[in-house]
């Protein structure tokens, strides 16, 4: 069966929509205000997943309440008749060198190319098909913001290539390419690639239990730790100039994203023998326990830091549709404690969510990161959030 992209948006609930979810047609998608692009897992093959990856983007940015508030729009990916094998083999594939053991839709599915055609390439070019001025091509995307988790963010990474293969053979200069991708904002939760590879203004983060979590830098890392029990560090691991452009992408590693009840339940978690770690809830949900223990304080920190770097993803977007000329999003500056620039809920969720200071802890993350990548990575060492960033 052909995967089909479907798309939705969470709203308030009502008779008519009981579940607070509506399906939209691929005509109503449009990046005329403020929008959040939701792109759950390779799981996410209904539209019950695609609310529920809806919901903890309202929940991030506090908007509880205020589904129905047209300033922004929180909108959600589903991938409809997927084989969920293929979606896996298809992120496998992404990183592999030896790419003759996949099939051509695991290769490039063609769901990329609608996705690429739905959201994004209509916000480049004139009915004629011609490429529009760079500064309105900046000033709409300006208005995308992505929310992937896991498989999700593998989609931004082949919706970044589409993208750049596709303006450069309709004229777009090289120069203009960079300066056009970089304002597609993406808050990224078990990153599936390397950052580097990416012209998006991206910023993940990782717990290093979560065993799907795949990177260059996670085995050198997680060399640096005993399996302890008790252990529970944020660790910042910040972009690195030989392997992306200043001000581009961040990464962040958590360990432990909870505080273990055991040894053998930590084991449990590291070797796979689990799925409990590897779910949206766990990073972000404040009050998230199970049967391994409850959320750490430095988890509680990490579900605070994906909220802040969405919030102040979107309020950037906000301000940016209220001015004349482009207002850049800054990953220098994601963390700062900036009062939302839209409307939020009202209830004590909201308030966890909004009512926040993380830019202290981000920098301790950062200095602590930078000692890493200098046993890790010797040349360049990175720079802090504080420091100056050498010019593209």
């Amino acid at each position: 069966m052909v995967t089909k992209v479907a798309y939705g948006q969470r709203i308030a609930k009502s008779e008519k929509y009981p579940d607070g979810w509506k399906d939209l047609t691929k005509s109503q998608i449009n990046l005329d205000v403020p929008t959040v692009i939701c792109l759950g897992g390779d799981g996410t093959i209904g539209p019950r997943s695609a609310n529920a990856m809806a919901k903890y983007a309202n929940q991030l940015l506090g908007r509880n309440g205020l589904e129905d508030n047209e300033e922004i729009q929180v909108l959600s990916v589903y991938f409809d008749g997927a084989n969920r094998l293929e979606m896996t083999n298809s992120r496998f594939c992404h990183r592999s060198d030896d790419k003759m053991s996949y099939t051509a839709e695991e290769q490039n599915p063609n769901y990329i190319y609608d996705l690429y055609e739905d959201i994004i390439k209509k916000n480049l070019y004139n009915q004629m098909g011609g490429k529009i001025a760079v500064s309105q091509a900046q000033k709409k995307l300006r208005n995308l913001n992505v929310l992937a988790f896991c498989h999700g963010d593998y989609v931004t990474c082949k919706l970044n290539e589409v993208m750049k293969q596709d303006m450069l053979s309709h004229g777009y200069s090289a120069k203009e390419i960079d300066s056009i991708t970089k304002q597609v904002a993406v808050v990224s939760v078990v990153p599936q690639d390397k950052l580097s590879k990416s012209s998006f203004s991206k910023i993940g983060f990782a717990s290093l239990d979560d065993y799907h979590y795949d990177s260059h830098d996670s085995s050198a890392v997680t060399d640096m730790f005993e399996l302890d029990s008790n252990e529970c560090s944020v660790i910042g691991i910040v972009e690195r100039p030989t392997e992306s452009k200043a001000h581009r992408s961040r990464m962040f590693y958590l360990d432990n994203l909870l505080d273990y009840n055991s040894i053998e339940d930590k084991f449990s978690v590291w070797l796979g023998k689990t799925e409990k770690l590897h779910q949206m809830t766990t990073y972000i949900n404040l009050d998230y326990n199970n049967e391994f223990g409850v959320k750490s304080a430095s988890g509680k920190t990490f579900s605070l830091m994906i909220a802040q770097a969405l919030q102040n993803c979107v309020s950037n977007s906000c301000q940016n549709v209220q001015t004349e000329n482009l207002m850049e999003l800054k990953l220098d500056e994601i963390f700062k404690n900036n009062h939302p620039a839209y409307k939020t809920g009202e209830s004590k969720l909201n308030a966890n969510y909004l009512s926040i200071d993380v830019e202290a802890e981000v920098n301790k993350a950062l200095t602590k990161g930078q000692k890493l990548d200098n046993i890790l990575y010797p040349q360049p060492s990175p720079t802090l959030l504080t420091a100056s960033h050498q010019k593209e």
